[in-house]
């Protein structure tokens, strides 16, 4: 039936109940896992922080505020990187074989439907909170999003799981 389930993770809280249950499906379905992480755009408030306009008056203030810019994307490809690791451990121990990927600079849903295409996903097993908010209910949340713009099938999981 399915045989690369894409698998959407940051690792954290009841994300990883929700990821435990995707590679238990992969494990039962005899297919692999595609864990992937996306690590988003950087907000203005990062920028701005980071290029603080009078910061930029001489060449030592604008090499400080690159090692600021560098040093902000080394901690989210680390943060993606324990992502990954709680996702390839699950997979490991439930003798799931496993590809990671990390998609920086992306927004989620146009990296996770970017990284099921080129994987060759045959299925998005996505985790949702159900509990969006204000903000969720107008615009839509990741998996809302993900499962009305997805060409391939969506699975989404309520990870209402331990946190």
């Amino acid at each position: 039936m399915y045989k690369n389930i894409l698998l959407p993770t940051d690792g954290l809280g009841k994300c990883q109940y929700g990821t435990c249950h995707g590679v238990l499906l992969a494990r039962g379905l005899n297919a692999k896992v595609t864990a992937v992480c996306i690590t988003g755009k950087l907000s203005a408030q990062d920028i701005l922080r980071i290029y603080d306009a009078n910061m930029l008056v001489g060449s030592l203030d604008a090499k400080k505020a690159k090692e600021a810019m560098e040093n902000l994307e080394a901690a989210q490809k680390e943060e993606a990187g324990r992502a990954l690791a709680v996702a390839k451990k699950m997979c490991d121990d439930a003798g799931v074989p496993c590809e990671l990927a990390h998609l920086p600079g992306a927004a989620p849903v146009d990296g996770i439907l970017q990284v099921a295409a080129e994987k060759k996903c045959d299925l998005i097993f996505i985790s949702t909170h159900g509990n969006p908010g204000m903000f969720g209910s107008l615009f839509g949340n990741v998996a809302t999003k993900v499962l009305s713009s997805s060409k391939i099938p969506v699975l989404v999981h309520h990870c209402g799981g331990p946190s």
